[in-house]
C-alpha cells in the first residue's frame, strides 16, 4: 500500500477535511496515533494555514478526506497550499471524481450522498493505520497504554 510507505518512517502526518469531513480526518489521525505511534494532526481544512502548514515539508505526508460535497473546491485550496510546500499528498476521494488528479497517493471510495460519506472515508483511514502498524512491527492486538474498557469510574 502505497500510502504506508508514505506514512511509516514521518515525524509527523497531518490530517485535513472539512464540513462532515473534519472529525472523519481525526479518527484517522487517533488510529494512526493508537496502533502505529507516529504523531498526528487532524486539522479543519480551512484552519491549516494556522498552526499545522508550519510543519510542512518536503515528503510530509498529508493525508486528505475529499469527498464530493459542497467543501470540495475549497479543499482543493488547501491541497495546493500542501503541495506547494513539498508534502505528499495522500487523497480519499470518491471514486472517478477528478480530484484524484490532486493526490500523489488516491484511495476511491464508491460515490453516495455526502451525509453518507464519512460512513465510507473513514473505512481507508483506518487501514492505513493497520498496516502502518503492522509495517513498523507494532501489536495491533495490544497497543500500548490503551485500554479495551473503562475500569475507573
Amino acid at each position: 500500500m502505497e500510502a504506508v510507505e508514505l506514512v511509516k518512517d514521518a515525524k509527523c502526518v497531518l490530517f485535513l477535511g472539512r464540513g462532515l469531513s473534519t472529525p472523519v480526518a481525526r479518527e484517522g489521525a487517533l488510529k494512526l496515533m493508537e496502533i502505529a505511534y507516529i504523531p498526528c494532526l487532524a486539522y479543519p481544512a480551512g484552519e491549516m494555514k494556522h498552526g499545522p502548514i508550519a510543519l510542512l515539508e518536503e515528503g510530509s505526508p498529508v493525508v486528505v478526506v475529499v469527498p464530493n460535497d459542497k467543501h470540495k473546491e475549497k479543499t482543493l485550496s488547501s491541497i495546493h497550499e500542501c503541495k506547494a510546500r513539498g508534502a505528499k499528498i495522500i487523497l480519499i476521494h470518491e471514486e472517478g471524481d477528478d480530484v484524484a488528479l490532486e493526490g500523489d497517493v488516491t484511495i476511491a471510495v464508491p460515490p453516495c450522498d455526502p451525509l453518507l460519506s464519512p460512513l465510507l472515508t473513514v473505512v481507508p483511514l483506518q487501514l492505513i493505520a493497520y498496516h502502518t502498524a503492522l509495517a513498523n512491527g507494532c501489536d495491533v492486538d495490544r497497543p500500548r497504554n490503551l485500554a479495551k474498557s473503562v475500569t475507573v469510574e
